[in-house]
């Protein structure tokens, strides 16, 4: 869910040809300028200016009033860890928006980490307009939103399609781009230190559906702990339901291929409980087997391997990688567990088929057979040395 923040932010005009916003926020701080230059030759161009604090692991500034169809400028560490790659996406609602290549971008070479910050400079080119929208550089409250990355870690990549984690904080603002339109020989302002930030209240981002997917997609487990039959429609089906439950936060949180495949699993477990129900009502009417409950057996441990597979991917796209070790321990925690339980039932199994072995059942019989040539008395009396004597 996305905290929501109403920010009171607004932007001022520190030089000529220059707007500027800074946030508020101290642990966040974000500063965004911006200069139209009045260039006839390139008239849907404009420079900008970005920065923010390095612990993020990202930063963005956005033109439009929500993330839906908006065109957002993303800076990130690059692989090397020492420069930077800036990303134009397009927002496509409330979920990671989409590297957008129609969007040129050249960065300056004052383009940095610095003293702790991202300082990004360049000019970015064809931006009036994309396919989901447009700017207008007339307008004296442009639309605009913001957010940076958890500080968790750094994304150092030099794809242009790096997956994001989601935003620690975010925000909108309107900005002056009237007021912004000049020479920018003087882009960016040298005074952007001295520009005083708006106070504002806001709400950090919290965001929970990763980590419930990631447990609830265990529920693949859950189906092979219990095989007795009287309990196994009653597992298989709750197993099920967690499966769904799961695949539902996921379907808002993963993407490319980790979605598909996840969707791969669950039509796969979806086909193997139908082919489970009626193998078993088959079953029950002419006892004997059906391919029905062959396939059954053999599609679930194909879908649970899918399934854990692609726990590990999760957890790379979503730039958690750490967290696969701690994945893989418990995964083994529970093989092991389970092949375990499973080694001690088919033990089990196997002692108790000794005693239905054809020679254990003739033995049964034959001690049958003798126990019943043996007369037995009826109403048997007091031992006599208990019993009375006469006279006595």
């Amino acid at each position: 869910m996305y905290a929501k923040g109403i920010l009171l932010i607004v932007t001022q005009v520190v030089a000529d040809g220059a707007s500027t916003f800074v946030s508020s926020d101290h642990s966040n701080n974000l500063t965004f300028s911006i200069n139209i230059p009045n260039d006839p030759k390139n008239p849907d161009d404009f420079n900008f200016y970005l920065s923010a604090p390095h612990a993020n692991s990202w930063i963005a500034v956005g033109f439009g009033e929500g993330m839906k169809d908006a065109l957002m400028l993303v800076a990130y560490t690059d692989k090397g860890g020492k420069n930077l790659t800036l990303s134009p996406r397009v927002g496509t609602g409330n979920s990671e928006p989409s590297y957008y290549k129609n969007v040129s971008i050249e960065l300056k070479g004052t383009t940095t980490i610095k003293d702790g910050r991202y300082v990004v400079s360049g000019i970015c080119r064809k931006c009036r307009e994309w396919n989901t929208g447009s700017i207008d550089f007339n307008s004296t409250k442009q639309p605009m939103l913001f957010a940076v990355g958890p500080d968790e870690l750094n994304l150092n990549s030099d794809a242009k399609d790096a997956g994001l984690r989601r935003h620690d904080f975010y925000g909108n603002f309107d900005i002056d781009l009237k007021a912004a339109a000049g020479d920018p020989a003087s882009f960016p302002p040298a005074n952007l230190a001295e520009v005083e930030p708006t106070e504002h209240d806001a709400s950090k981002d919290h965001e929970y559906s990763s980590q419930v997917h990631a447990v609830l997609m265990l529920g693949v487990y859950y189906k092979t702990i219990i095989h007795n039959v009287r309990w196994h429609y009653f597992t298989q089906g709750l197993g099920v339901l967690i499966i769904l439950i799961g695949a539902g936060l996921g379907l808002g949180v993963s993407r490319s291929y980790n979605r598909l495949i996840g969707l791969a699993v669950v039509a796969l477990i979806l086909i193997q409980a139908t082919l489970g129900t009626l193998h078993h009502r088959i079953f029950k009417s002419k006892q004997s087997p059906t391919i029905m409950g062959l396939i059954h057996r053999f599609l679930g441990p194909v879908a649970m391997l899918a399934g854990l597979v692609n726990g590990f991917l999760g957890f790379n796209l979503a730039q958690s990688s750490r967290h696969n070790i701690g994945y893989a321990i418990v995964i083994a925690l529970v093989a092991v567990i389970l092949g375990g339980g499973g080694f001690w039932q088919v033990r089990r199994r196997r002692r108790m088929g000794v005693f239905e072995t054809p020679a254990a059942v003739n033995f049964r019989r034959g001690e049958e057979e003798e126990a019943g040539g043996i007369p037995l008395q009826q109403g048997f009396g007091p031992p006599p040395a208990y019993g009375r004597t006469g006279g006595s």
